[in-house]
């Protein structure tokens, strides 16, 4: 019957693996992590894993909980917490290696150890450190004895508080306004592409913008009671729905979430999910680079002379061409900045081959060049298209690593970490 009341039970359970982890006897958290590092340093991709501990603090067991990329890797507080709950530990330790070596703690590794705490205080299961392995070498790095503010009950306690009071004040407010989410996903050719599968961190350290113009929808829907952004990466993950267009849910990837006029934006980081402020913010006008081609390098002016051509390959054939001229000049090529709002007479201009030569230390003089990606794209591009001339110095060191990956691997093959599980044409494009 429809209303009937229904006693369940649960029946889930843990499952041992085949074999013995270690002969050893473990019977400190230290000799666990002792145990676990040098494992975790010889992995050549990002895996989390936990220690759950008894009211004595005696390690029961271990679990990894997640394995990502050679740089990030995704978890959530249900994934971590889940095998300590099934446990009765009464305390858990978190473990993650860091494949680069970097023993550095990244904001992403706070905000991680932060969630971890709440979920603490909350669940009643002591969250005693988050342990850093040094890839190759081993060597660890315990945030709790370098931050030990991170693991300061009564900060997190104060905050929560108040968290009846948030969920009263949510509740009430969806009833009168349903909360709708959408999928966005970074679009072909945008240039979105530059931070396209790249952590928020990334994004922040090499300056790039977030914005509503690089990104599509792929799908909308209600969000449900009980629902949360994690719920979502999972659903979006595991169980897609049949008219979802989009790829599986990665970093990079936006959730909008609306209700009635409040519109928030939450980017997919490499460990949980950022909001975007200005996401939604209309979007500056980009500067506009193009190629120069003049007949004469030493004086423009005295003979045919072109500043707009858009492409690498039209720039050469254009240089050829003026060779061929009656003008006894020195044909050149140059790259040209104009950004929105100056006069043609502002433009940054510099002559970059000339003869049989490319004079890359040029752009040292020129930083507003140099600091344009798009220019450095074209001169990569300039550089890759011209097989009869001398080289002199080098690209631009603030190039990013993603550029030359691009350079390499520009249908992301090699280092497509889907492609390699899933070989899907429509997931040709996740890592």
């Amino acid at each position: 019957m429809q209303h009937e009341l229904k006693q369940v039970e649960v029946r889930l359970k843990l499952t041992d693996k085949a074999g013995v982890f270690s002969m050893e006897r473990i019977d400190t958290p230290e000799k666990a992590v002792s145990v676990l590092a040098p494992v975790l340093a010889e992995l050549d991709r990002e895996e989390v894993c936990v220690v759950n501990l008894d009211g004595k603090g005696r390690p029961i067991n271990f679990n990894v909980v997640s394995i990502g990329s050679v740089n990030a890797s995704l978890v959530t507080g249900r994934e971590l917490y889940k095998t300590a709950i099934l446990s009765n530990a009464a305390g858990m330790i978190m473990l993650h290696n860091h494949p680069s070596s970097d023993l550095q703690m990244s904001k992403m590794d706070r905000d991680v150890t932060e969630k971890m705490m709440y979920a603490s205080l909350l669940l009643d299961i002591a969250f005693y450190d988050h342990i850093i392995v040094a890839g190759g070498t081993g060597e660890t790095f315990s945030m709790r004895e370098n931050a030990p503010e991170l693991f300061e009950p009564s900060h997190y306690a104060h905050l929560i508080s108040r968290v009846a009071d948030g969920v009263k004040e949510e509740t009430s407010y969806q009833k009168t306004s349903p909360v709708t989410y959408e999928i966005l996903q970074i679009k072909d050719g945008s240039n979105g592409e530059h931070y396209c599968f790249w952590g928020m961190n990334y994004v922040q350290k090499n300056g790039l913008q977030i914005n509503v113009g690089d990104y599509e929808s792929k799908y909308q829907g209600e969000l449900k009671p009980g629902e949360t952004l994690d719920t979502l990466y999972e659903r979006f993950n595991l169980y897609r729905p049949e008219d979802f267009t989009g790829h599986s849910l990665s970093v990079s990837d936006v959730i909008v979430l609306k209700s009635g006029g409040d519109k928030k934006a939450f980017y997919v980081d490499s460990f949980g999910f950022c909001e975007v402020k200005d996401f939604f913010a209309e979007k500056p006008a980009r500067s506009e680079i193009t190629f120069t081609v003049a007949e004469c390098g030493e004086f423009h002016s005295l003979g045919r002379y072109r500043d707009d051509i858009s492409n690498a390959e039209e720039a050469i054939a254009l240089w050829k061409e003026y060779q061929k001229g009656p003008l006894n000049g020195i044909p050149s090529i140059g790259i040209q900045i104009h950004k929105p709002g100056q006069t043609e007479m502002e433009d940054t201009q510099v002559d970059l081959v000339s003869g049989k030569t490319i004079d890359l230390d040029m752009m040292r003089y020129y930083p507003e060049i140099n600091a344009e990606e798009t220019a450095i794209q074209k001169i990569r591009e300039l550089v890759e298209n011209l097989h009869d001339v001398n080289v002199v110095g080098n690209i631009p060191e603030n190039m990013s690593a993603e550029l030359m990956i691009r350079g390499v691997d520009p249908k992301g093959e090699i280092y497509n970490e889907e492609l390699r599980k899933e070989p899907s044409p429509k997931h040709a494009k996740r890592i």
